[in-house]
């Protein structure tokens, strides 16, 4: 979801008006509702209040988190496939887990870089 699909779903489960989500948040009516029909985006500022307001991150607010706190960025769209199963299963394992594999990994790049000198 982008934030203007999040900022609305937020105002609706809250069952808030634009109106007064714009008082809570010391902004105009029509920034709301320019937010909220993809017009414009919030200021830094109020990106803040919204976080504050909605008990969120902004991370959350601007769709690079999920409700359990699991933060996603992309780089020019989606990885290969090999890649998102590579992650997918790292993200799955325990923490204890996660550092053996990252360091068999790191194993692996350097017996690949030696093979290359």
């Amino acid at each position: 979801m982008n934030f203007s699909e999040i900022s609305k779903t937020l105002r609706k489960e809250r069952n808030l008006s634009q109106v007064e989500l714009a008082k809570a948040l010391n902004v105009s009516k029509a920034c709301i509702s320019m937010i909220e029909i993809g017009r414009n985006e919030p200021t830094a500022n109020t990106l803040i209040r919204y976080a504050d307001f909605f008990e969120c991150s902004v991370d959350y607010l601007l769709g690079r988190e999920d409700d359990f706190g699991n933060i996603t960025v992309t780089a020019n769209g989606s990885l290969p496939k090999d890649e998102e199963t590579i992650l997918r299963c790292f993200r799955v394992l325990p923490a204890d887990l996660q550092q053996r594999a990252l360091a068999y990994m790191q194993k692996l790049e350097n017996i690949i870089q030696d093979e290359k000198i």
